[in-house]
């Protein structure tokens, strides 16, 4: 099978780590790498020697033996960049959001519909193992009818203006992943909501938000997420879970982005399995991208521009609801330059951008 020839625009975080996966798995020929800065593009001369590295983006659309576009830099050129990839008749792999606002967003979906390329999103956990066992539990009926969802995410993270701009405060940039997967859990859409948050470190923008609520076949949701869980602990940790509860029986995980443990008490079954994380799972999302151009039969596990659309609308959404509350501000910008200034100076932590971007 002869690998698929990929052009990459966008190398910072997230191109790097595609770029990675694509060199590993033997399905992808990285023809191209296209960024804006010269850091960046100096970086991808060291870490990929073997493609063409370009400041402009409209050399890889116009290469015709270029199949597929990798989408990667911030979401305020997406819309641009997916409309040209699209006229030039190129597969896309986007990152999340598809576009810097609502209506972008559904015009891409409109415009990706109707054009014969297979595109997919990055919902990175829908490619992960633990939420698939989960499923796979859910749909044995071993839990009875799902009624709760419960999920949380909370990590040091990005800090207030570390690299959100475009994609928006914690909860949109970070937070769209769980409200996809609380969807994606439910298998029904939403139907109403309540959300809460803080404006930490007196920061314009909310960066921790709760939401619960219903989905419109009576599941009912709860979705915490922020990066400001110990941002200046000593010894940093976190707390990520989800929780399903049906009407017999139960399905859990946590994990400590090492491992991910899943816990499954159903009516005639009980498990637990602990396997390694799996990080972004961009591995998963790769491999069933270019199986599905080598079959010519879309994954129907492969996010859509129309899921990720959703999630991102949902997102802006239950953030609209929570500046309609009482939105206190807890904390000094004080505080903030000292959890920026740490952020600099670390090198493992969590979320970190590349040296090179900050």
């Amino acid at each position: 099978m002869n690998p698929v020839k990929v052009g990459i625009v966008g190398f910072g975080r997230m191109g790097g780590f595609y770029l990675d996966n694509m060199l590993r798995s033997g399905r992808w020929e990285v023809a191209y790498i296209c960024d804006v800065a010269p850091e960046a593009r100096e970086a991808a001369r060291r870490a990929a020697p073997g493609a063409r590295i370009v400041a402009d983006d409209r050399v890889i659309y116009e290469d015709p033996e270029v199949q597929v576009v990798g989408l990667f830099a911030l979401a305020d050129s997406r819309r641009r960049q997916i409309e040209r990839a699209l006229a030039a008749g190129k597969h896309i792999i986007a990152e999340k959001p598809v576009a810097d606002t609502p209506e972008n967003e559904r015009a891409l979906v409109a415009l990706a519909e109707r054009a014969p390329q297979l595109t997919a999103v990055n919902l990175y956990l829908r490619n992960s193992w633990y939420h698939n066992a989960i499923r796979d539990f859910i749909d044995r009926g071993e839990i009875g009818e799902p009624a709760i969802i419960r999920v949380c995410h909370m990590t040091p993270g990005l800090a207030p203006g570390e690299g959100h701009e475009f994609e928006g405060p914690a909860f949109h940039d970070c937070g769209m992943h769980y409200v996809d997967i609380a969807r994606w859990y439910a298998r029904s859409e939403f139907a109403t909501w309540h959300a809460q948050a803080v404006r930490m470190w007196d920061y314009k923008d909310p960066w921790w938000l709760q939401c619960h609520g219903t989905f419109a076949n009576g599941v009912v949701f709860d979705i915490t997420q922020g990066h400001v869980y110990g941002q200046l602990s000593a010894r940093q940790t976190h707390s990520s879970y989800v929780d399903i509860v049906g009407t017999k029986g139960i399905a859990r995980m946590t994990h400590d982005f090492r491992t991910a443990v899943v816990e499954l008490h159903g009516v005639t079954e009980t498990h637990r399995i602990e396997r390694p994380y799996g990080g972004k799972n961009i591995d998963v999302l790769c491999d069933r991208f270019a199986e599905s151009l080598a079959t010519g039969r879309r994954d129907e596990r492969l996010p859509s521009f129309r899921d990720a659309a959703i999630a991102s609308e949902y997102a802006w959404r239950f953030l609209d609801d929570a500046r309609a509350h009482e939105l206190p501000s807890i904390g000094s910008a004080a505080t903030l330059e000292e959890i920026r200034a740490r952020r600099r100076a670390m090198t493992d932590g969590y979320g970190l951008l590349p040296r090179r971007t900050r």
